[in-house]
C-alpha cells in the first residue's frame, strides 16, 4: 500500500464500534508508517484522517 491508493475498510468479526462504523467505507491513503509489528496507515475517509492498521484495509485501485 502506498500514498494515493484507493482502499476499502474490510469487514471482520469482533470489531469495536469505531471500526464497525468505518467498515465498507472507501478512502485514500495519505500517509504510511511502520510501528513495530503492524503498519499504521493514515486514510482520508469522510473528510477526516483516520489511522488504521494495514490488515484492516484492502486496495481497490493502485494510484499512479
Amino acid at each position: 500500500m502506498k500514498v494515493g491508493d484507493l482502499i476499502r475498510v474490510k469487514d471482520r468479526l469482533g470489531y469495536n464500534t469505531y471500526m464497525q462504523n468505518l467498515t465498507g467505507h472507501i478512502g485514500i491513503v495519505i500517509n504510511t508508517g511502520g510501528f513495530w509489528l503492524t503498519e499504521r496507515i493514515t486514510v482520508l475517509i469522510l473528510g477526516k484522517p483516520r489511522v488504521l492498521v494495514s490488515e484492516d484495509l484492502e486496495v481497490i485501485d493502485e494510484g499512479r
